[in-house]
C-alpha cells in the first residue's frame, strides 16, 4: 500500500507539471498583453516596456517558462499582475472559502442522493422509483448558472430566507451564506449520486449473500444497509472523489453568482485581466487537489472491499 501512495504521489505531481505547462501555452497563445491590460490602454511605451522586463514579458516563451520554473521551484509562483501580492499569499486566502463549499456540496450530494438512489432500488419498478428517477433527471438538466439564479431569486430576494451574496463573519453567518451555493453545486451531485446509488444496489440485490440474508428472515431495510449498500459505494467513492478534487479547484459560475471569494472567483478575474501567474497557480492547485481527492477515494474503497487489497 505505500507503494501504490508513493507511486500515486509521484503521479500527482507529474499531472499537475504538466496540467500547469499546458495552461502556461494555451495563455501566452492568447493575443493579449498582460503589461498592456494592467496599465491600460493609455499607457505609454516607456511604461509598458518597464513592466514587461519587470515580469519577464519581454523574452521569448522558453525563457518565460523558465522564469516559472524557476520561481516554482524556489516555491514562489511568482506575483500577481493585478493585485502585485505574491500568489501564494492571494491563493492562501481563497483556498479555504472553496474547500468550506466543496465540502458542503459533496455532503449536501450525499445526504439527498444516496437516500434517493436506495428508495430508487427498493422500490424498482414503482411509483417512488418512478419519482426519484424524474428528480435525478431534472437534477442533471438543469445548468447550474440557472438552478443558481432561481434559488437566488426564490429564497434570497424573494422570501428574504437567506443572504443574496458573500461570505458571512463566520460561525452561524458563514453557515447561512453557504446553504445557496452549496445546494446549488449539490443538485446535479445528487442526481448522479442517486442514479448510481440506484444502478448498484439493483445489481447487488442480486446477489447470492443478499439473497441467503433474505432467506434467513432478516427485515428487507437491514439487509439493503448492511449487507447491499456497502459493496455498492465503491462506484459512488470514486465519482465523490472526482468531484472533490474539482470543486477544491473552484466552481467558477457558482462562485461568481454567489460573490464567495474562493479559487473559481478568483480564476475568473485573472481571466478576464491576463493574470498568467494567477491562472497557473489555481491550475497547479486543482490538478494537485484533483490527484490528493482520488488518492483518499483508492484508500477508502480499499478499506470498503478487501478484496481489492490483494491486487
Amino acid at each position: 500500500m505505500i507503494v501504490m501512495i508513493l507511486r500515486r504521489i509521484g503521479w500527482a505531481i507529474v499531472v499537475a507539471w504538466f496540467a500547469a505547462t499546458v495552461t502556461f501555452a494555451m495563455v501566452v497563445a492568447i493575443p493579449a498583453d498582460p503589461a498592456t491590460v494592467m496599465l491600460g490602454p493609455h499607457s505609454t511605451p516607456e511604461a509598458v516596456a518597464k513592466v514587461r522586463a519587470h515580469y519577464c514579458l519581454d523574452r521569448s516563451v522558453v525563457v518565460q517558462y523558465g522564469c516559472w520554473i524557476d520561481h516554482l521551484l524556489h516555491r514562489d509562483l511568482g506575483e500577481s499582475y493585478r493585485t502585485k501580492r505574491p500568489v501564494t499569499e492571494l491563493l492562501g486566502e481563497r483556498v479555504w472559502p472553496t474547500v468550506q463549499l466543496a465540502l458542503a456540496a459533496i455532503v449536501l450530494s450525499i445526504a439527498i442522493g444516496v437516500p434517493l438512489g436506495m428508495i430508487g432500488a427498493a422500490q424498482r419498478g414503482r411509483w417512488p422509483d418512478r419519482a426519484t428517477t424524474t428528480i435525478s433527471l431534472l437534477g442533471l438538466s438543469a445548468p447550474r448558472f440557472f438552478v443558481g439564479s432561481l434559488l437566488l431569486y426564490v429564497f434570497a430576494y424573494w422570501r428574504d430566507w437567506f443572504p443574496i451574496s458573500g461570505y458571512g463573519d463566520g460561525g452561524f453567518d458563514r453557515l447561512h451564506h453557504i446553504v445557496l451555493p452549496a445546494l446549488t453545486l449539490a443538485m446535479i451531485g445528487a442526481a448522479y449520486y442517486a442514479r448510481l446509488v440506484r444502478s448498484e444496489l439493483v445489481e447487488t440485490l442480486r446477489e447470492d449473500y443478499v439473497r441467503t440474508a433474505h432467506a434467513k428472515g432478516l427485515p428487507r431495510r437491514a439487509v439493503l444497509v448492511r449487507h447491499a449498500l456497502r459493496p455498492a459505494l465503491g462506484p459512488l467513492v470514486t465519482l465523490v472523489g472526482l468531484d472533490l478534487g474539482v470543486l477544491f479547484g473552484g466552481a467558477v459560475v457558482v462562485e461568481e453568482i454567489f460573490a464567495w471569494p474562493g479559487l473559481g472567483r478568483e480564476l475568473l478575474q485573472a481571466i478576464t485581466l491576463v493574470d498568467v501567474p494567477v491562472i497557473l497557480g489555481i491550475v497547479l492547485v486543482s490538478a494537485l487537489a484533483i490527484a490528493a481527492a482520488n488518492l483518499i477515494a483508492d484508500l477508502v474503497q480499499l478499506w470498503l472491499d478487501p478484496r481489492l487489497r490483494d491486487g
